[in-house]
């Protein structure tokens, strides 16, 4: 199985010198917000302000008091840490084509920005939804810090199956449940799904204050339609559902114009709300995602 790629000590050396590019500093000013800023000790000067009682006289500005006879004290800017939560869709829909490998595509892709998100130790974590004996479920991992642990992330990913609806904003709402601090949140799915639900739940992770990025993964055959001409029973992925469909050279050409209507929604959506949007379809697209979509989620060289 592809996932099985992420895990490769080739296919890591790869990854040993990306990085994912995080905005540390926090305002609140309209328009202007950016992860992560905080006051506290730190390295960097960020202002200063009168002394008051109880201040640690380390930071006295002495120089100030020498020439203004005034009590200062010099603050830092402390950089954060920052949360990465990296969401996997493994509903039904991923598992099929079976030959596409779609849900490998993605949990590689997943375990493999996990990785690059460790490069400066901050906390990541993997999360997968699917349906369980009738309910939506959330799976999480614990977050990991260093590059050491990132193997502990293995099982997770090989254990991972597909199964029921997708529902990526049940899965929001049970991720904005826990309350955690405002992070980057990387959602990697096929959005074959309602407009409505997938557009619900990436802006409701913007109104969270979270750092927004949308991974689009389909299979190569179902992207390009390059099924064998004839007649299918055809059973929903999710729901069960049968029915029967002639394809050939038309609908071939209408799966194409779906794929592509669907990508263009959701890129539009992410635009809209400041989100970032890539695309991987197709189990060959492994090496072309990280050699040319990388820019786009933030990872630098």
């Amino acid at each position: 199985m592809l996932e099985a790629r992420a895990f490769e000590p080739e296919f890591l050396k790869k990854l040993d010198r990306l990085v994912l590019g995080i905005k540390r500093a926090r305002t609140v000013r309209a328009g202007n917000r950016t992860l992560g800023r905080v006051q506290g000790l730190g390295v960097e000067p960020e202002n200063f302000r009168d002394y008051t009682a109880g201040d640690d006289l380390r930071f006295l500005d002495w120089n100030a008091y020498a020439r203004l006879d005034q009590l200062s004290i010099r603050t830092f800017r402390a950089d954060r840490q920052v949360e990465i939560t990296i969401v996997v869709d493994a509903s039904g829909s991923m598992a099929f084509p079976a030959r596409d490998d779609k849900l490998g595509l993605a949990l590689a892709i997943g375990a493999a920005l996990a990785y690059v998100g460790m490069s400066d130790n901050d906390p990541v974590r993997m999360a997968a939804f699917a349906m369980r004996r009738g309910e939506m479920r959330l799976e999480l991992t614990p977050f990991y810090h260093r590059r050491e642990s990132y193997l502990e992330f293995k099982p997770f990913v090989s254990a991972l199956k597909c199964g029921g609806e997708t529902r990526i904003g049940a899965a929001v709402d049970d991720l904005l449940h826990h309350r955690r601090p405002a992070g980057i949140v990387i959602v990697i799915s096929d959005f074959l799904v309602s407009r409505t639900d997938y557009e619900d739940a990436l802006a409701r992770l913007a109104i969270a204050r979270h750092e927004v990025k949308a991974v689009h993964v389909m299979g190569e055959i179902e992207s390009s339609g390059a099924y064998p001409p004839g007649l299918y029973r055809v059973r929903d992925a999710e729901t069960g559902a049968m029915r029967e469909t002639v394809f050939g050279t038309e609908s071939a050409q209408a799966c194409r114009r779906k794929v592509e209507e669907i990508s263009a929604q959701v890129r539009e959506f992410c635009a809209a709300r400041g989100a970032v949007y890539t695309r991987a379809f197709g189990a060959s697209s492994l090496e072309t995602f990280f050699e040319h979509e990388l820019g786009a989620l933030g990872v630098v060289r």
